[in-house]
């Protein structure tokens, strides 16, 4: 069986993502659930820097790579759209 990390980045990668900006959306905060989010991403993550090592074919390899600067860009925009709607009117 051929190890495709490039799937596993992907899956992992949108788990992570989806699992803990979901978490957000209900009722539910939990700081263990962030953390066994950004694990889980992480482990995305890492699949995507070994995909990438390993030349395996196919552009699912690029979506962790790309998203782990643009996450925390969207988090950061995400605050500062906070800011501007949070200040006097």
């Amino acid at each position: 069986m051929k190890k495709r990390f490039s799937q596993y980045s992907l899956w992992l990668s949108l788990l992570g993502t989806v699992v803990g900006v979901g978490q957000y959306f209900t009722p539910i905060h939990s700081p263990d659930i962030l953390y066994v989010c950004i694990t889980v991403y992480l482990i995305g993550f890492s699949c995507g820097i070994i995909a990438f090592g390993k030349q395996e074919e196919g552009l699912m390899k690029y979506f962790s790579l790309i998203s782990f600067p643009v996450i925390p860009i969207f988090i950061m925009a995400s605050f500062v759209f906070f800011a501007m709607n949070f200040g006097e009117k």
